[in-house]
């Protein structure tokens, strides 16, 4: 945790804060899972005394009755993914943008000291506990003696005056009692997290936080123009793509084809975008804006049937040929239908091409997204089965979305 000063002492805790949202006006969520999850967050730099504070609040949460652990993964791909950065003191550097960042109350209330502009909140469903500990360095015959003394002061902080002594600085006693004057109040306080899970949570958050590299293959076959609610899939499908090219921070890198039966001439596919790290130049404009004018241009492209298997086989023999040991690679590909070519690649050639093709010193997962149910489900999980990726379906925005931020997440799994 962020304040910690060692753990080297027996019960060696003396004070703790509780963990708050803080920066510009900031909505109460319910919950933590949710504030992870919104436009509004900010991360902060991975070598701040913060970066971890997010995790904590999560698995402090996901351990609660009825929570639902599994959409922790989730939640931490969508923030490690999603979320803008901040530079600098934090509150102060969030509330300057107009956002919110996790931080213990003691850091808010230092930066309140120097502006007014922030305020801070907790989620409904409470708050953890960041510690503040003590550590014995003595060695030898001075450390008895040592650690004798850490406990003296240890309880006096525990003590009814050493609680009002911490209220003072901004800090609580174990128990989170009493408030300091100027922050959150009482909270309702959430557990200790499971030391085992905050580990594999942890470590899951610094995996999702390495940058992405994903080549996106969508299907523009004549199908994609069915209904899809009040929508076309093809619609459907560019709205929830530009809300991710949207969202995602610019060290990622994107590419885009797209495919149908003689959609390249003599190939059923077509590269429209290159794949290259979203702040990259593209012809005089952002990597990122080149993509989000090309996915506006989607539904004009449909026509034609489904050329799946040359396709998924041509676009996975790129993304391994553009593998790079510094992002996280794999495909993404979007489709509503099955193969429908006659006299190309089967799907057993297929999955046994690519079962060759992949490397583990230089993996590639093929993440595969049936568009409503007329796709051909059990052959994109074979697909994905055979690369070690997800195969999911889709009848929704939503449901596409938190199909791509699964694709994300599986790399912490």
């Amino acid at each position: 945790m962020s304040a910690q000063l060692g753990r080297e002492l027996p019960a060696s805790a003396v004070a703790g804060s509780p963990i708050v949202l803080a920066g510009a006006a900031i909505p109460q969520p319910a919950s933590w899972l949710e504030a992870l999850s919104q436009a509004t967050i900010r991360a902060v730099p991975a070598d701040s005394p913060f970066s971890a504070v997010p995790v904590v609040a999560g698995v402090s949460e996901s351990t609660q009755p009825g929570a639902d652990a599994k959409a922790l993964t989730a939640a931490l791909a969508r923030y490690a993914q999603a979320a803008k950065r901040v530079t600098g003191e934090p509150v102060a550097a969030a509330a300057a943008e107009g956002g919110v960042v996790v931080v213990p109350e003691f850091a808010y209330l230092a930066a309140k000291k120097k502006t007014n502009d922030v305020v801070a909140t907790v989620p409904k469903s409470g708050a953890p506990r960041d510690e503040l500990l003590l550590a014995v360095t003595a060695t030898g015959e001075r450390r008895a003696a040592a650690e004798q003394a850490g406990k003296r002061l240890a309880a006096a902080f525990a003590s009814a005056d050493g609680k009002d002594a911490l209220a003072r600085e901004g800090l609580r006693g174990v128990d989170l009692t009493p408030a300091p004057s100027g922050g959150v109040g009482e909270v309702a306080r959430l557990p200790e997290p499971d030391a085992a899970q905050l580990a594999r949570a942890e470590q899951a958050y610094t995996a999702l936080a390495v940058p992405l590299k994903t080549l996106v293959v969508v299907d523009t076959s004549g199908s994609m123009e069915e209904k899809a609610g009040d929508t076309t899939r093809i619609k459907m499908l560019a709205s929830g793509f530009t809300k991710v090219v949207t969202q995602i921070p610019d060290a990622n890198a994107v590419g885009l084809w797209t495919f149908s039966l003689g959609a390249g001439g003599a190939k059923d596919w077509a590269e429209v975008v290159p794949t290259a790290a979203l702040s990259a130049d593209r012809g005089g404009k952002p990597q990122r804006q080149a993509l989000l004018d090309a996915v506006n241009a989607l539904p004009g492209k449909v026509g034609g049937g489904t050329g799946l298997y040359d396709t998924t086989l041509a676009a996975y023999r790129q993304a391994v040929k553009d593998f790079d040991p510094a992002y996280s690679n794999s495909l993404i590909l979007l489709t509503d239908g099955g193969n429908e070519k006659n006299g190309g690649t089967t799907l057993d050639e297929l999955v046994a091409e690519l079962t060759k093709l992949v490397d583990p010193a230089r993996p590639v997962n093929i993440h595969t997204v049936g568009i409503s149910k007329d796709a051909d489900l059990a052959a994109l999980k074979k697909i994905a089965d055979a690369t070690g990726g997800t195969a999911q379906s889709a009848e929704s925005e939503e449901q596409m979305l938190t199909d791509f931020v699964t694709a994300i997440a599986k790399r912490a799994k």
